[in-house]
Parts: structure tokens; C-alpha cells; sequence
């Protein structure tokens, strides 16, 4: 079972990692235009399929993957 230091620790990975993608994206310093039914993930910019963005979902698949990861190791807390 992971301590508090190892999921700070995840967490500051995931977030850096995103940091780092819109970096590289050239999207650092500026909103993301992100609205109902938007093409693009409100947490990396990255595009949604259509049939996902039909189902109203706002995040790409990984970023959605790594929410629920998040979520579940602060669960209890």
C-alpha cells in the first residue's frame, strides 16, 4: 500500500507531466477555450474522438484514466 509521500509524490509526476504538455503544445500562459462539446481535453488540449465528445465527456481518455487514478488514491482522505 502506498504512504502519503509515494501519492504526493504520483501526483506531483502527473502534474508536471501535463505541465510539460503544454509546453510543448505552446498552450503554457494561455486558457485553454474549453466549452460543452469542445474537440479538445479541458486538462491537455488534446482532441476527443467524436463519439466520446458525443457522450459529453471533456476529457481525452488519459487524462480521464488519470483523474479516476487520482480520485481513487484520495479517497480516503
Amino acid at each position: 500500500m502506498a504512504d502519503e509521500a509515494d501519492i504526493a509524490n504520483d501526483y506531483i509526476d502527473s502534474e508536471v507531466s501535463r505541465a510539460l504538455g503544454r509546453i510543448r503544445q505552446g498552450t503554457i500562459g494561455k486558457p485553454l477555450a474549453i466549452t460543452a462539446g469542445s474537440n479538445v481535453c479541458r486538462d491537455c488540449g488534446e482532441s476527443i474522438p467524436e463519439a466520446r465528445r458525443k457522450l459529453g465527456f471533456q476529457l481525452c481518455i488519459e487524462c480521464a484514466q488519470e483523474a479516476e487514478r487520482l480520485k481513487s488514491l484520495f479517497a480516503d482522505y
